[in-house]
């Protein structure tokens, strides 16, 4: 009986190395990785907006201005979305002052498209990968209606 081998570390790393090819909703297509939260966490640069939140279930009795600021949490979730957006673009990069034609700033994309890319980025990677594949299953060649006539009714 044979063991399964493990998995080579080039297979576990290609996901983040090489990303997925994925339509975006505008139209544009794309090379995303998935993100791991925990590696933004761990960096610092995620927004701690959920504190609040969390400190006001455990607080129930304290005042909710005293607690949870709603005013911050629409500006710190679009800061999270940024950032879980600039680190799952391949390619084209998204830098601060694009210049190359291989380089697009966070105001070339559009709110549908980050909102699309921080779904897909933040899903394990199989998620990314699946959607990828069955994006590629609908690009299947359509039939150019030559020989498919049919009388009119």
């Amino acid at each position: 009986m044979t063991r399964p081998k493990p998995t080579s570390g080039k297979v576990w790393r290609r996901p983040r190395e090489e990303g997925y090819v994925v339509t975006l909703p505008s139209g544009n297509i794309a090379r995303l990785r998935p993100v791991a939260l925990d590696t933004l966490l761990a960096s610092g640069d995620i927004p701690d907006f959920l504190t609040p939140i969390v400190g006001r279930m455990l607080f129930e009795d304290q005042e909710e201005g005293e607690v949870f600021d709603a005013g911050n949490l629409v500006p710190e979730t679009v800061r999270l979305i940024d950032l879980v957006v600039r680190a799952s673009f391949i390619e084209p990069r998204v830098v601060d002052d694009p210049q190359a034609d291989d380089e697009i700033g966070l105001a070339d994309i559009s709110a549908q498209d980050k909102g699309e890319v921080f779904a897909l980025a933040t899903q394990p990677a199989r998620v990314l990968a699946s959607f990828s594949d069955d994006q590629a299953q609908g690009l299947d060649p359509l039939s150019d209606g030559e020989g498919d006539e049919q009388p009119a009714e």
